[in-house]
């Protein structure tokens, strides 16, 4: 059984989608710019990434999970819709699943109407930022990751991911999701239920409580869950083990 993750927490700077990490030196890799390879970096691009990745480095006669977070759920749904690999995916867990109306939720209409409004002074912020030596970059965000809460083990993948170049494929990509990810794809979860659970928050500013309300509706008997504990849409944060755990006893 191979286990496949997917994920994408929120837009905090950790994530598994390609060009959101930059190569180490010692590889001597060039990660191809944004510049004329948006459709590489867009959701579409993203979902080629994966199918690539499943068709040429796992093998055939394994059975695979998707536990995938975020837009990962989005990406999870399109992979079953392809025909070389469907049948080898045994199972998929959608966390926290931003599968519709991104721009309307709470968080995405920040993002979409305000933030995105400003982008060209936040990109003005942390290309300057990168001109900082590294010792004085690493202390203001060991500072930035101390007040926000952030586990001190995370400030290495902070670091590598505070580039501009992994900044800007970061932010292309969001702006891609609020604009493609509008209605839910009623016909591959109807084909799927059997092989999917969903886990939905009750403090998620991506995916409000009412998403969920209207997916069991739309599909009587679908395994989805209401989250009882509060954990946050960026679980990695503060509740990764325990995410962990529910997840392996769904596995079991």
């Amino acid at each position: 059984t191979y286990l496949f993750t997917l994920k994408l927490v929120s837009y905090d700077f950790l994530s598994g989608h390609a060009g959101h990490d930059e190569p180490k030196q010692s590889l001597n890799m060039i990660t191809p710019s944004l510049h004329n390879n948006k459709d590489l970096y867009n959701l579409q691009g993203q979902i080629r990434h994966k199918i690539e990745f499943i068709k040429n480095h796992i093998p055939q006669d394994v059975k695979i999970h998707l536990i995938s977070h975020s837009i990962g759920s989005k990406i999870s749904l399109e992979l079953l819709k392809n025909e070389e690999i469907s049948d080898r995916i045994h199972h998929g867990y959608l966390l926290f699943p931003t599968i519709e109306r991104m721009v309307d939720s709470h968080n995405g209409f920040w993002f979409y109407k305000v933030f995105n409004r400003i982008y060209f002074l936040l990109r003005f912020f942390y290309y300057a930022f990168s001109y900082l030596p590294l010792t004085l970059r690493t202390i203001l965000l060991y500072i930035y990751c101390y007040f926000s809460g952030f586990p001190e083990y995370f400030l290495g993948t902070v670091i590598k991911a505070s580039t501009p170049q992994v900044l800007d494929k970061i932010w292309f990509m969001a702006q891609d999701e609020m604009e493609t990810v509008c209605d839910i794809d009623e016909g591959v979860i109807k084909r799927n239920m059997h092989r999917l659970k969903f886990y939905y928050g009750t403090t998620d500013g991506w995916v409000p409580v009412k998403y969920y309300k209207e997916l069991i509706e739309k599909f009587p008997g679908i395994d989805a869950e209401l989250c009882e504990k509060s954990i946050d849409h960026g679980f990695v944060i503060s509740h990764g083990p325990t995410m962990a755990r529910m997840v392996s006893e769904w596995i079991n």
